[in-house]
């Protein structure tokens, strides 16, 4: 048997995969079975197909089998950023934080890894989750140190700031993330929040509009709209 057809069961496998992924996204959780199953069919050693087997099994509710699908993929890919990256997210939404942060960290240490940050930040809501405040300002702060203008890591470090009753850096944070870039009905509730506790009315004002005006039907406009009635 040649080198090529020795890697056809491979290529198959690999392809499958890809299919089973993408009727993931597509919430096609039949075609995405029979997919990623002729996957694992096909090559039982590929790390990939188990992982999907884990976002599948994930989505169908059976936790036990999504859990034994990741373990199993990243025993068979140690190194393989995304696959630790999945990993740590089942595993934070599913109560086991300490676990879910020690993937996530290990993905941000991979080199060849090509977003760091985004672990890092993914470790930071884990932390925080789990009400590890301090340690999700740390993993926040090493996400912006990765990358400065990562608006989702500023932004979430000015609410944190901000919930741990530290008005004025959560304002650097907040100015830092629209200087990035960022926008949102979030931000601009956050900055009515800090304004107010830093007695600076106008800015609140100021905030305030912006919200009313770009973001009428939001959750947070409707939030504003039920704390400026009740004088909060």
């Amino acid at each position: 048997m040649t080198g090529g057809e020795s890697s056809k069961p491979q290529q198959a496998s690999a392809y499958n995969t890809q299919l089973g992924i993408e009727y993931l996204r597509q919430n096609n959780l039949s075609q995405a079975k029979e997919k990623i199953d002729r996957a694992l069919e096909q090559d039982p050693q590929n790390g990939m197909a188990h992982a999907a087997a884990g976002l599948l099994y994930d989505r169908l509710g059976d936790k036990r089998r999504a859990d034994r699908e990741f373990a199993r993929a990243v025993s068979l890919e140690p190194d393989n950023a995304d696959i630790l990256n999945n990993y740590a997210v089942f595993l934070c939404r599913n109560g086991e934080p300490d676990r879910g942060q020690k993937y996530f960290l290990e993905a941000a240490r991979n080199p060849l890894y090509r977003t760091p940050e985004v672990a890092l930040l993914n470790a930071a809501r884990c932390a925080r989750d789990a009400g590890d405040l301090p340690g999700a300002d740390e993993l926040l702060r090493d996400a912006v140190a990765v990358r400065p203008a990562f608006a989702d890591a500023l932004l979430q470090l000015a609410d944190l700031q901000f919930a741990l009753g530290n008005a004025l850096p959560a304002r650097g944070f907040l100015e830092r993330y629209f200087a990035a870039g960022g926008a949102g009905p979030q931000s601009l509730l956050l900055g009515v929040r800090i304004e107010k506790e830093l007695g600076n009315e106008r800015s609140a004002a100021d905030y305030a509009t912006r919200l009313k005006n770009e973001y009428p039907t939001s959750r947070q406009t409707r939030d504003l709209l039920r704390a400026e009635r009740g004088g909060a």
